[in-house]
């Protein structure tokens, strides 16, 4: 049986400060405790929704979150576990809904993406990439070569073959977007792999850092938030495993630029705290 949110939450804990993502674009909240419970109870929400508040790094599913597990449900029984099959699938559940996997690539200085795993195998097989090119998808802890990735093997040897044809080897040139204007800055950026959940005009958004400064950032996302111009509210972490990691941060700011391909922007620093200055500062004399 569930508890009820009143038994679960002190007054202390019960403040309205929770956010609830209920699909890529959009969210709900300030939501206090209780109000989140209730609506999981009505059935507006669910334990498999993610959630947000300020003192958390990075959205989590509810069922995740220390303070609700008090609620989250007990595992059925034995007697009520769905019967499998010799495969060990369920005979009355659907099959798992597969993973998306978003790749970036690194060359010629630049880092590029996201793309799906299909785009990466059209472009080894039509020479545009070749196996010596770094790649990283979320998971990893680090850049790796595409020709060490075990699912691109067949894909990379393709490649050679193309290469040894005399088709065209070498990655494709830098973006028009990738102008000498953007390194006229007055503080160094450096490269940085984390992850950036962004709130604009009532959507939540997510995205990968691409570099960082103190003056503001680049990211890589499959939607941008709006036009220059657009305020937005975000918090960066960096991936569990990851070489080089940022304290994480929470920050205001606005978009300046949007890439020619929409697949990225560029922003400047509206509201930083001090614990976020400290930590890209930190960061950024680490990498220098």
């Amino acid at each position: 049986m569930e508890n009820t949110g009143k038994l679960l939450f002190s007054e202390t804990e019960d403040q309205a400060v929770w956010f609830v993502a209920l699909d890529p674009q959009k969210w709900v909240g300030p939501l206090s405790g209780t109000e989140v419970v209730q609506r999981i109870q009505s059935g507006e929400l669910t334990w498999a929704h993610f959630g947000w508040r300020k003192e958390q790094a990075g959205w989590m599913r509810l069922c995740d979150i220390p303070l609700f597990k008090g609620a989250v449900p007990m595992a059925p029984s034995e007697k009520l576990q769905p019967k499998l099959d010799s495969q060990g699938q369920s005979k009355s559940a659907p099959p798992p809904v597969p993973r998306s996997v978003q790749w970036f690539l690194y060359y010629s200085d630049s880092q590029f993406g996201p793309f799906s795993e299909e785009e990466l195998h059209r472009f080894l097989r039509i020479g545009k990439i070749h196996g010596e090119v770094h790649a990283w998808s979320e998971g990893m802890t680090g850049w790796q070569k595409l020709k060490t990735l075990p699912e691109f093997t067949e894909s990379v040897e393709e490649s050679r073959k193309v290469r040894s044809g005399g088709a065209v080897a070498t990655p494709a040139a830098t973006p028009k977007n990738e102008s000498k204007a953007e390194d006229r800055r007055k503080s160094p950026r450096v490269p940085l792999i984390a992850r950036s959940m962004m709130a604009a005009n009532g959507k939540v958004f997510s995205g990968m850092c691409r570099d960082v400064s103190v003056g503001g950032m680049q990211l890589l996302t499959s939607e941008v938030p709006g036009p220059i111009g657009t305020r937005i509210k975000l918090n960066i972490s960096t991936p569990n495993g990851s070489e080089n990691t940022i304290h994480p941060f929470v920050a205001e700011a606005i978009v300046v630029r949007v890439l020619e391909d929409g697949k990225g922007f560029s922003f400047r620093f509206e509201k930083l705290s001090n614990e976020g200055q400290k930590a890209i500062e930190a960061y950024v004399a680490q990498q220098a």
